[in-house]
């Protein structure tokens, strides 16, 4: 098959694609808007996508507004956080982003919904530039872009990662424009598809990056080996390269200064894993064709039109004729069953297949090629496809009659109909083969999107928002409870853990409120957050959400300047209140009868009701503050993760320990008191948690903690918060074989009746395929603790979670604040069969007056008179010795500051957060931030604009001359 860049009339063919998407459109987008919901999902969409686009909308107004304010920092981003590094990733980038502007603010979900409706149409109209320039009829086109266009890739993205998308129009793009370079053609248009890939995305632009090399080495085995003027097409590549290179270097010079600085840098090579779990491997064929399914298996969404599977076959027959399509396809086959592959196009993280979204453009390629020849493939062939198709067949059966979903029924249907119809062609009993073939892949892919977003399908579609409710949902997210709160980002609030005001599974961002919410989750984070979370063991922590809403620990929200909390009565956690946080406003009560009520009410005043609370403290720290006595990194270290949190009250660690000279040490005496424990079975068995071997589902522990049965510790120990430091936590899963047989064991003890008998041999199979279905053995697991406050989970997320993937080897579980009296026992749960080798400490936290005495005093040394401004933050303080201003501010190197107009250097306190040291006296404080590597993107792009102007001239001469 052959590239041809002559000139054909498409005005036709681009009309007649318009038409076809607006059936597709309904198909995609329709369904959502007949079942009452909107194109939003609830989880990244609701938390991420939607909000930004609002605020990067009110961010460009602004720069109209006032040409040449660039505001880089904002508070509202968690904790404060760098704009560019979060816009970037999302908005700036996305040449789509900006049709908000054509919509008013008030109108942002309706824009938003519009440019998803935008981006795909672009996609089909990017692979019809592209087929366009084979000699492929106009149907013939359109049957490969409904394929492309319609994919379970981006049936998923375009409603759930919009900017998913963006590579489904560019690699079609740089395809041709490579092309065009190995033809002898122009570079200037390939220069322009790379700058346009470079300014997008850089993750994006790194999987694109690669699936272009790897075409271009292809191209030029299978084609050009022999006929190719190497020079004069390295020097193009290279001339569109380093011209995009330059051109994009305002992008992507802070975006990988801010990559190397975020919480991915040293992540878990492909989570760990060495190959997939079986059921992976299993189940891949199936995903060829079954284009509704929304379980990806790592990101493997492949889902195209059932006849994808006969073009396969019908490439491969032709593999002479057709190498680039045979060999890459077979290629990418191969790279689908390694998990180092995924992880590698994943920028060396989790072994993530998004990678799959080049697949789709030879995919769609196969498919044109089989729908062009269909009045031509011989019957030889067709035999060959017709065995083929009843092996596939055969496998697809097996695999329904193992997993017992009916997914694959209909794609089945599908594809005998599309070979039935291959035969009826080859027989001549159907008259325009390529309109018959066009109208059952446009059947197919209509259904497919329409069974993808019907409710009754699964339960993504249910996530979907409903029409209006975002705008409910963003001015109640708080229950109403933020009216007339200050908005200042002197202060912030938060949640309580796991427990939802709004009825979505997570919503962690606050972008609309104006208030300042600890709680973040964008795909880059500052390292320094998450090496605070870490060393303070923060059970929540996440390499997305650094911070979550800190477990509840109260020092913790003390520490991040937390006023307020909000918390949902009916909620989980809803008693797991910080000390010193008191009950300060709710909401008008509602009562569900049905719901939640006691079994015994005798009067309708004992009815509980639902509402949202707002509870307040008086002990958050100040934003900026200053701290006279220091901690060694060594002595800090030495710490246990109780003791370093409750230390932030006490002095200030400084990266940089130079600075304390002349300082005094900590007193670092702060009543954290370890408590001795037993872990006990409820056969009344002492286990040691150093070799849990935890064999019975059933079988229940405790831990004990014998001290608080004194009268005397119990009185001194009021009003403390109980932690467990966890400081090892292993966990072996049993085999295959060991698990099953612990199984059957626990089948059999269970059978106490008389005339019980246990069916090994069926229980052998359900188990064994439960197993398989679950990816059994796997290192996930969890081990819940419960308390009159709930219940606190430690939770080894299985590998495939991909971006939430960590591995838990130690953590802290913050149990709760007990006002009163601790608890001489708590509950203690594995989930997972296996080997437990656990080492922790109880110990309780006394926060009394001598920890409120010490917030007193940080609160006295804090920046007075704050102003805040676009990158910047100012006050004053006056101080009597030398000592550190240290602040909850996350530490970067675009912090600058100045001391009564002189330059300072900052330091870094506490881990993560921004400091000065600081003489005694009376001063000015002033912290401006600068975006690091902006200025250097903005020189190297003016210099590569330069270079552009001067090669377009010299170009414009040359091709005038020649």
């Amino acid at each position: 098959m052959d590239f041809s860049f002559k000139k054909r009339s498409v005005k036709k063919l681009y009309l007649e694609y318009t038409v076809l998407f607006l059936f597709l459109a309904l198909c995609i987008f329709g369904t959502y808007l007949i079942t009452g919901h909107s194109f939003i999902w609830s989880k990244d969409a609701l938390n991420q996508h939607l909000p930004l686009l609002a605020k990067y909308r009110e961010a460009v107004i602004n720069f109209f507004h006032h040409p040449g304010t660039l505001n880089f920092w904002s508070w509202q981003f968690g904790i404060g956080s760098d704009t560019f590094q979060v816009f970037s990733y999302y908005n700036i980038g996305d040449v789509f982003s900006y049709l908000a502007l054509l919509f008013p603010a008030h109108k942002i979900t309706r824009a938003y919904q519009f440019i998803s409706i935008v981006r795909m149409y672009c996609v089909g109209l990017a692979f019809v530039y592209f087929a366009q320039h084979f000699k492929f009829r106009n149907t013939t086109i359109l049957a490969g872009t409904t394929a492309y266009l319609v994919n379970s890739f981006l049936l998923y993205a375009c409603v759930a990662q919009p900017f998913f998308t963006t590579p489904f129009i560019l690699f079609p793009l740089i395809v041709v424009q490579i092309e065009r370079i190995l033809q002898g053609g122009s570079a200037w248009p390939l220069a322009g598809a790379f700058t346009w890939m470079l300014i997008s995305n850089y993750y994006l632009a790194f999987i694109l990056g690669i699936g272009s090399l790897i075409y271009l080495i292809l191209r030029v085995t299978t084609k050009y080996r022999k006929t190719l003027s190497y020079l004069h097409a390295l020097i193009k590549l290279a001339f569109a390269t380093i011209t995009s290179l330059l051109l994009s270097a305002i992008m992507w010079i802070p975006e990988l200064i801010a990559v190397r600085h975020s919480t991915r840098l040293g992540a878990q090579f492909a989570n760990g894993l060495k190959v997939y779990p079986l059921y992976y491997y299993l189940f891949l064929p199936k995903q060829l064709i079954n284009g509704d399914q929304w379980s990806f298996m790592f990101w493997s969404a492949l889902g195209i039109v059932s006849i994808g599977f006969i073009a396969l076959v019908y490439v491969y027959i032709h593999a002479k004729k057709y190498p680039l399509i045979t060999i890459s396809l077979g290629l990418a086959l191969l790279m689908l069953l390694i998990p180092a592959v995924g992880a590698t196009f994943n920028g060396m993280m989790a072994a993530s297949n998004r990678w799959t979204l080049l697949i789709y453009l030879p995919l769609s390629t196969a498919i044109c090629l089989l729908v062009e020849n269909a009045h031509c493939i011989s019957h030889h062939s067709l035999k060959i496809i017709s065995f083929a198709t009843g092996i596939y067949v055969a496998i697809l059966l097996l695999t329904f009659l193992f997993e017992n979903e009916n997914d694959i029924v209909i794609p089945l249907l599908f594809l005998l109909t599309s070979l039935l119809l291959l035969w009826l062609i080859s027989f001549h009993r159907l008259t325009h083969p390529q309109l018959w073939l066009l109208s059952i892949i446009v059947l197919n892919a209509g259904f497919n999107a329409i069974y993808a977003s019907f409710p009754y399908n699964g339960d993504f579609s249910t996530k979907m928002l409903s029409r209006g409710q975002y705008q409910r949902m963003m001015a109640m997210r708080y229950g109403g409870l933020d009216q007339g709160l200050d908005r200042t980002p002197s202060y912030r609030v938060s949640t309580i853990s796991e427990n939802q005001i709004i009825d979505v599974p997570t919503i962690d961002n606050d972008l609309t409120s104006g208030l300042h919410n600890i709680d973040s989750y964008y795909s880059l984070q500052n390292q320094y957050l998450g090496n605070f979370s870490t060393s303070l063991q923060n059970n929540q922590y996440q390499t997305n959400v650094p911070l979550r809403q800190v477990d509840d620990r109260t020092v913790l929200n003390n520490f991040l300047g937390v006023k307020y909390l909000f918390v949902q009565s009916n909620g989980e956690n809803a008693t797991k209140i910080p000390e010193g946080y008191l009950l300060d406003q709710s909401s008008q009560p509602i009562i569900n009868y049905d719901s939640g009520q006691p079994s015994d009410i005798q009067d309708k005043k004992d009815f509980i009701p639902t509402q949202t609370n707002r509870y307040k403290t008086n002990n958050e720290f100040p934003l900026i503050y200053w701290q006279g006595s220091y901690i060694s990194q060594k002595r800090y270290q030495k710490l246990s993760p109780t003791e370093k949190e409750r230390a932030l009250a006490s002095g200030v660690v400084v990266n940089q320990e130079k600075v304390t000279k002349g300082m005094e040490q900590a007193n670092l005496d702060n009543h954290v008191y370890q408590l001795r424990s037993n872990l006990i079975s409820n056969r009344l068995n002492k286990v040691n948690p150093k070799h849990l071997k935890y064999t019975d589902s059933e079988e229940k522990y405790y831990i004990e903690l014998p001290q608080l049965t004194n009268s005397t510790l119990r009185r001194k120990l009021r009003g403390s918060e109980l932690h467990i430091e966890f400081s090892q936590i292993k966990f072996t899963p049993f085999s295959m074989k060991e698990q099953i047989k612990y199984e059957q064991q626990h089948l059999q003890q269970m059978a106490t009746n008389p005339g019980s008998i246990v069916n090994y041999k069926y229980n052998q199979y359900r188990y064994w395929r439960y197993h398989i279905l679950n990816g059994s053995p796997d290192i996930s697991f969890k081990i819940n603790v419960g308390s009159r406050f709930g219940t606190a989970t430690i939770n080894q997320p299985k590998q495939s979670t991909l971006s939430f993937f960590k591995q838990v080897k130690k953590t802290t579980l913050n149990i709760g604040y007990y006002n009163g009296g601790l608890p001489d026992k708590l509950s203690f749960q594995p989930t997972k069969l296996g080997t437990y080798r656990l080492k922790y400490q109880v110990v309780a936290e006394k926060l009394d007056n001598h920890y409120h005495k010490q917030v007193a005093t940080i609160q006295q040394h804090r920046l007075r008179k704050l102003k805040f401004s676009p990158n910047k933050v100012q006050g004053t303080i006056s101080t009597n010795k030398k000592g550190i201003l240290t602040s909850s501010i996350p530490y970067s190197s675009g912090w600058h500051a100045s001391v009564n107009g002189k330059t300072v250097k900052t330091v870094r306190t506490n881990q993560a957060f921004l400091g000065i040291p600081l003489s005694a006296g009376t001063h000015r404080i002033t912290f401006n931030y600068q975006l690091p590597g902006f200025r250097t993107g903005i020189v190297i792009s003016i210099i590569g604009l330069i270079w552009t102007i001067l090669a377009a001239i010299l170009s414009l001469i040359f091709n005038k001359n020649k």
